[in-house]
């Protein structure tokens, strides 16, 4: 497991920046590279959440977080973000959707907080990395995913039915972002990234009540896909380059055998 911090210290030149917190508990410089295919569908400076999977691999994304007691020079408070970076498994996408439901009903913000404080090269260090690891969270149950793509109002009634889908059902075997949960994104945003669950306050409900999901709305097709699709197309293109050439050359040679007989 990989796990990235960001969050800033108080200093004016200690500003926000991802470091990996290794198991030695070494911390460096360096932002997950996931990351920035998906921060364009959140509002970072808002709580958020992206569940995504990539070249094999789960990113859960959690940003946003309020430090209780740690502020900047100006007095403003520092916001926490984490990262975790697995293996594509059941057992650990079991563990990251557990982790996800239990940030959606706020247990999980101030346990963050206490792994963080300042100091270190960056003006911030975490001093417990085993908070981080979640190792007391029970993993997620492992019940049929629906396949049905739903965006919804960003609401305390739909963070709970989402993070109860999240620990009772596994997520789609789709590429991509699959689960998005931010402040301001707009509803044509999450859908052109063809998100399975999203969630946003832009997002506006089919009835008055905001505390239900909208009609599922049908994906386009996947970047996966589409990528795909280049790939054989360009794979396809220098034959037909050839194929043209050959056809192209035939037909001069038999027009300039008409033209000397």
């Amino acid at each position: 497991m990989k796990i990235y911090v960001q969050s800033r210290g108080r200093g004016q030149d200690e500003d926000y920046c991802w470091l990996r917190v290794t198991s030695e508990n070494s911390q460096d410089l360096e932002v997950p590279a996931a990351i920035a295919k998906v921060s364009h569908l959140i509002q970072s400076e808002s709580p958020s959440l992206v569940l995504a999977r990539y070249d094999r691999e789960l990113l859960l994304l959690l940003t946003g977080m309020e430090a209780k007691e740690r502020t900047d020079l100006r007095g403003r408070k520092i916001r926490n973000s984490v990262a975790w970076v697995v293996e594509d498994s059941e057992e650990n996408e079991q563990k990251l959707r557990a982790i996800a439901a239990n940030y959606l009903q706020e247990l999980l913000s101030d346990n963050i907080d206490k792994a963080i404080q300042f100091g270190g090269e960056y003006g911030f260090e975490v001093c417990d990395r085993a908070i981080l690891e979640m190792e007391t969270i029970e993993k997620a149950s492992n019940g049929d995913t629906k396949l049905e793509c739903r965006l919804g109002k960003n609401s305390e009634d739909l963070r709970e039915l989402l993070a109860y889908e999240l620990e009772s059902r596994r997520l789609p075997e789709d590429n991509g972002p699959l689960v998005v949960v931010t402040g301001i994104k707009s509803e044509s945003t999450l859908k052109e990234a063809g998100v399975w669950r999203g969630l946003s306050n832009l997002v506006k409900p089919d009835s008055v009540k905001a505390d239900r999901w909208k009609e599922p709305y049908k994906k386009s097709l996947e970047s996966g896909e589409e990528e795909e699709k280049s790939a054989k197309t360009a794979a396809a293109n220098p034959a037909i380059t050839l194929a043209g050439i050959l056809i192209g050359g035939l037909g001069i040679f038999y027009l300039l055998l008409l033209l000397f007989q």
